[in-house]
Protein backbone atom coordinates (compact mmCIF):
# COMPACT_ATOMS: atom_id res chain seq x y z
CA UNK A 1 0.00 0.00 0.00
CA UNK A 2 1.31 3.65 -0.82
CA UNK A 3 3.47 5.09 2.14
CA UNK A 4 1.33 8.24 1.86
CA UNK A 5 -1.75 6.64 2.31
CA UNK A 6 -0.66 4.71 5.65
CA UNK A 7 0.39 8.08 6.86
CA UNK A 8 -2.85 9.69 5.81
CA UNK A 9 -4.25 6.85 7.93
CA UNK A 10 -2.34 7.05 10.75
CA UNK A 11 -3.55 11.18 10.80
CA UNK A 12 -6.84 9.95 11.55
CA UNK A 13 -5.86 7.94 14.45
CA UNK A 14 -4.06 10.35 16.20
CA UNK A 15 -6.47 12.87 15.81
CA UNK A 16 -9.27 10.90 17.57
CA UNK A 17 -7.12 9.77 20.16
CA UNK A 18 -5.96 13.37 20.39
CA UNK A 19 -8.88 14.48 21.10
CA UNK A 20 -10.36 12.43 23.85
CA UNK A 21 -7.08 14.56 25.60
CA UNK A 22 -9.25 17.62 25.04
CA UNK A 23 -11.06 18.83 28.27
CA UNK A 24 -13.69 21.20 26.37
CA UNK A 25 -16.12 18.92 25.19
CA UNK A 26 -16.53 21.37 21.73
CA UNK A 27 -12.56 21.48 21.00
CA UNK A 28 -12.64 17.38 22.00
CA UNK A 29 -15.56 17.06 19.26
CA UNK A 30 -14.29 18.95 16.38
CA UNK A 31 -10.79 17.95 16.56
CA UNK A 32 -12.47 14.10 16.95
CA UNK A 33 -14.60 14.85 13.59
CA UNK A 34 -11.69 15.68 12.18
CA UNK A 35 -9.97 12.58 12.57
CA UNK A 36 -13.08 10.36 11.91
CA UNK A 37 -13.39 12.41 8.74
CA UNK A 38 -9.94 11.06 7.71
CA UNK A 39 -10.20 7.55 8.92
CA UNK A 40 -13.55 7.38 6.95
CA UNK A 41 -11.55 8.22 4.13
CA UNK A 42 -8.70 6.04 4.41
CA UNK A 43 -11.56 3.28 5.02
CA UNK A 44 -13.18 4.10 1.72
CA UNK A 45 -9.95 3.74 -0.08
CA UNK A 46 -9.19 0.51 1.71
CA UNK A 47 -12.72 -0.78 1.56
CA UNK A 48 -12.84 -1.49 4.88
CA UNK A 49 -16.84 -0.61 4.54
CA UNK A 50 -17.87 -1.22 8.56
CA UNK A 51 -14.88 1.66 9.36
CA UNK A 52 -16.55 3.51 7.31
CA UNK A 53 -19.91 3.20 8.82
CA UNK A 54 -18.37 3.66 11.96
CA UNK A 55 -16.70 6.88 11.50
CA UNK A 56 -19.81 8.26 9.51
CA UNK A 57 -21.82 7.39 12.78
CA UNK A 58 -19.35 9.14 14.57
CA UNK A 59 -18.97 12.36 12.41
CA UNK A 60 -22.93 12.66 12.74
CA UNK A 61 -23.34 11.94 16.75
CA UNK A 62 -20.61 14.81 16.77
CA UNK A 63 -22.39 16.79 14.52
CA UNK A 64 -25.86 17.05 16.38
CA UNK A 65 -24.35 17.41 19.60
CA UNK A 66 -22.38 20.05 18.30
CA UNK A 67 -25.65 21.66 17.29
CA UNK A 68 -27.84 20.66 20.49
CA UNK A 69 -25.20 22.64 22.61
CA UNK A 70 -25.08 25.66 20.19
CA UNK A 71 -28.62 25.86 20.88
CA UNK A 72 -27.61 25.67 24.68
CA UNK A 73 -29.76 22.08 25.35
CA UNK A 74 -26.10 20.11 25.50
CA UNK A 75 -24.75 21.00 28.44
CA UNK A 76 -21.40 22.60 28.61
Amino acid sequence: MNIFLEVFGYIGTALVLLSMMMTSVVKLRIVNMAGSLISMIYAAICQTWPVVILNLGLIIINSVQLVRMKKGKGGK
